[in-house]
């Protein structure tokens, strides 16, 4: 098996959000005046870790549970573990070697910043982990997508803001907000396109047992709250001005509610992934323009 199949069976296209709440966390440290270049590297490669080993771990219990077989997103993502290119006992062994990389990082920096760190990390694997495992499958009970909002939002910026200041901060977490909820989107997106056939098999999600309008209006709730959670936080004085660079990414947004209007497009996940990278990307720029503005 060659080193692109492993690559495509980590799901790279998807460590776009886990970069952008990283960095979110980074330069909020640095206006806080506890930047160390190192430290975020290596912060960024054990998120990044652990978040592949969470991709696999839910490909690994999909396949298991038969739920990936015949499902829409197989139509177009690639599969490695579902088209048989890899053994599922060597994909097994992958990630408890994903897993134990990660949970390294996160010993070596308990040592120097604390016990919190390893709150954060079991917290986070826990999530990755029965996301989709057994017997837990949060995934499968309807509350998706408040994991995803609680793993890429307040978990992971709070954490690690935590590793690169040593303090535990509500700030952080709370700026995180608009970025978990367009996670949450993403996967609420995947849910819609999914709903009849997630029915079939008996996996709960906040979309099965809602018709296709009433799901449609759930998903641009959440899209709207993400965007008006912006000017809420520059009012409470938590953002500067800057973050309504976000507002950039509207028209996009307006076009995918129209084409899901119309009909709930294939890659449904993959182009609201997209938005989330888009308006995530802003976000953090801001915040850096911000940043430098007042630290020069």
């Amino acid at each position: 098996m060659s080193l692109k199949t492993w690559f495509i069976a980590t799901r790279p296209w998807s460590l776009g959000m886990t970069f952008i709440s990283t960095c979110l966390a980074g330069i909020l440290s640095y206006a806080k005046g506890s930047f160390d270049p190192t430290s975020f590297l290596l912060v960024m490669l054990g998120l990044m870790i652990a978040h592949t080993a969470a991709n696999m771990t839910n490909d690994y219990y999909d396949v298991k549970h038969g739920v990936d077989e015949n499902a829409p997103t197989a139509k177009y993502r690639p599969h490695p573990l579902l088209n048989k290119e890899v053994s599922k006992s060597s994909f097994k062994i992958v990630i408890i070697i994903l897993y134990l990389i990660g949970i390294s990082i996160s010993i070596f920096f308990t040592l120097f910043k604390g016990f919190p760190v390893l709150i954060f990390t079991a917290l986070g694997v826990l999530l990755g982990i029965f996301y989709t495992a057994d017997p837990v499958m949060l995934k499968y009970r309807s509350i998706g997508e408040l994991c995803v909002f609680l793993a890429f939002g307040p978990l992971m910026v709070g954490g690690a803001y935590y590793v690169l200041t040593g303090i535990i901060a509500l700030e952080p977490m709370i700026i995180s907000v608009p970025i978990g909820l367009l996670v949450a989107l993403v996967l609420l997106a995947n849910n819609l396109r999914d709903r009849e056939f997630d029915a079939r098999l008996g996996i709960k999600t906040i979309t099965t047992n809602k018709n296709m309008k009433e799901g449609l209006i759930y998903y641009e709730i959440l899209m709207i709250a993400s965007y008006f959670a912006v000017p809420v936080l520059i009012f409470t004085g938590l953002l500067s001005i800057f973050s309504l660079l976000v507002v950039l990414t509207i028209p996009e947004a307006i076009i995918i509610i129209e084409k899901f209007n119309l009909n709930i497009p294939l890659n449904s996940d993959q182009i609201t992934s997209q938005l989330a990278l888009h308006f995530g990307i802003l976000y953090i720029i801001s915040e850096l323009i911000n940043t430098l503005i007042h630290t020069i």
